[in-house]
């Protein structure tokens, strides 16, 4: 809310992610001290609700952990054909739109590439590209990175994320030295800008940008 306030944005991209689905695994067994996938949705769709009255109309990138019903479902051989709309399954009545990539055009004449990554180096993604780039998945980077070419000066954005860190589904990190970073980007006037969510030592936010 703060930074919708602060941009006023007229374009609002989630780089993926929207759930966790930590009841869901596709590769090893459920963790028996989290939330089953029931009680998981249920709170899920709490959340969403709220977000969907601050962004009534956002496209999506997929994450990884968006499909893990699908490659769930894959894995026992039932076909997407058969499954529900992810919008259905969350409940969402807002204008949410998925995508596995997103290019939008800035007001220079620039594209931007947004997409769910697994390549943490954001630079050599937007290299490969020949365009700017912004990238979400890795919790621990927020970062902004400028590369210029003969007829355009690129952008490499790492968003963070907006997990809560002591959430039992983020146990397994908890050892880490690297730790989440909680925050976002906007692009105004095609320069890009990094939000982050400045925390108490209690790990509260503090309120401001």
């Amino acid at each position: 809310q703060k930074v919708k306030k602060d941009v006023r944005p007229d374009h609002v991209i989630s780089v993926g992610d929207i759930i966790d689905l930590a009841s869901v695994q596709v590769s090893r067994p459920s963790d028996p001290n989290i939330d089953s996938p029931i009680f998981e949705l249920e709170k899920a769709r709490k959340e969403i609700k709220i977000l969907e009255k601050i962004f009534p109309k956002m496209q999506i990138c997929w994450g990884n952990h968006d499909l893990r019903l699908l490659r769930k479902a894959e894995l026992v051989g039932i076909p997407r054909s058969m499954l529900r709309d992810i919008n259905s399954i969350l409940e969402v009545k807002a204008k949410w739109t998925w995508h596995d990539k997103i290019i939008i055009t800035l007001p220079n004449g620039q594209q931007v590439y947004f997409t769910h990554n697994f390549k943490r180096n954001a630079m050599s993604s937007s290299k490969e590209l020949g365009v700017s780039f912004c990238q979400g998945h890795f919790h621990t980077a927020l970062s902004c990175e400028f590369w210029s070419s003969p007829t355009a000066l690129n952008f490499a954005l790492n968003v963070g994320c907006l997990i809560n860190p002591k959430a039992e589904a983020f146990r397994y990190q908890k050892n880490f030295l690297k730790r989440p970073i909680l925050g976002c980007a906007a692009i105004i006037d095609s320069s890009p800008r990094l939000y982050s969510m400045l925390l108490n030592s209690n790990g509260k936010w503090l309120g401001k940008l």
